[in-house]
């Protein structure tokens, strides 16, 4: 019997009742995109003046399947930072984080945990309340809460922050969101000056390193972004040289490109970079994977 393809795969997956659930949760840019499509204008100011404009005015609204960004994950070599591939190796850092995303990657460091003997009490008490919020909860405080206060203001900045967060940057296999995710929403003054490439770095790195450990299904983290980096560097090269490839890089990844370039890199088993069996992996320089990697461009997959 021949291997099975990636949708083959797919499909028999689907049925896994655990899969299913598990998946579920993950990282979901159309979640972020069609939220804030139903946002007023002046929400979407604020989520501007937070610094995640950028992100959620080009995430894709195309939902392709965990499965296809899992392939990176498994993927990535954590002692080097690295998505290894039969083309090459593609290097993964907070900057390029931030450049795929459009967010800062420069700036304070958010603190790891909320511990409560470190932070003032009102602070605290504060974003505590939200430590069990699932993603359906903080999308209906989004939508819902009210800016004719200046709570009603704040309560927005620290929901959309958390979910923000929830749905594409710092996903969990768990219902509630991540307790490493409150310390952002301590203070809300001016949250686009904080670090977020690193602090998105950090918890998708943590995420794949518990997926290889554990051997589990999927990782938490935002392992779209790593999709992004690769499909930038295999389109672009490394001088970024071309308008289309400034920062934020999803800019350039919409829909119908990002739909059409998945389908040929993941759902085709003639060509997919990433159907190999991790010990048969070879370098960039194969006759037969360069002359794949030129035909695709003169087909236009890239």
């Amino acid at each position: 019997m021949g291997r099975k393809t990636t949708l083959e795969k797919e499909k028999g997956k689907q049925s896994d009742v655990q899969y299913d659930k598990c998946h579920r949760t993950r990282c979901s840019p159309s979640e972020l995109a069609k939220t804030y499509a139903v946002l007023s204008n002046e929400k979407k100011a604020l989520v501007h003046e937070m610094g995640f404009g950028a992100l959620a005015e080009n995430v894709s609204n195309y939902s392709f399947s965990n499965l296809t960004i899992m392939e990176l994950a498994d993927s990535f070599h954590i002692p080097d930072s690295t998505i290894r591939t039969n083309i090459g190796r593609f290097k993964v850092d907070a900057t390029k984080v931030g450049h795929a995303l459009g967010l800062n990657a420069t700036g304070g460091l958010y603190r790891h945990k909320m511990l409560k003997k470190e932070v003032p009490p009102e602070q605290y008490e504060a974003a505590d309340k939200y430590r069990k919020k699932s993603l359906a909860d903080l999308r209906d405080m989004v939508t819902q809460i009210q800016l004719d206060t200046e709570e009603g203001i704040t309560n927005f900045k620290r929901a959309f922050i958390l979910y923000v967060q929830k749905a594409v940057l710092c996903p969990n296999n768990s219902k509630p969101l991540s307790s490493k995710t409150l310390p952002t929403i301590l203070d809300v003054t001016n949250p686009r000056a904080m670090n977020w490439g690193q602090h998105v770095y950090s918890f998708l790195l943590n995420g794949i390193t518990e997926m290889k450990k554990k051997n589990l299904k999927s990782a938490d983290g935002c392992v779209f972004a790593l999709l992004i980096i690769y499909f930038q560097e295999t389109h672009f090269g490394v001088d970024f040289e071309e308008a289309d490839a400034q920062p934020p890089w999803l800019v350039y990844w919409k829909d119908s490109i990002l739909k059409r370039r998945i389908k040929y890199e993941f759902e085709d088993p003639a060509v997919s970079i990433f159907e190999f069996p991790k010990v048969h992996r070879i370098n960039m320089y194969s006759p037969s994977l360069l002359f794949r990697w030129i035909l695709g461009q003169c087909l236009g997959a890239f």
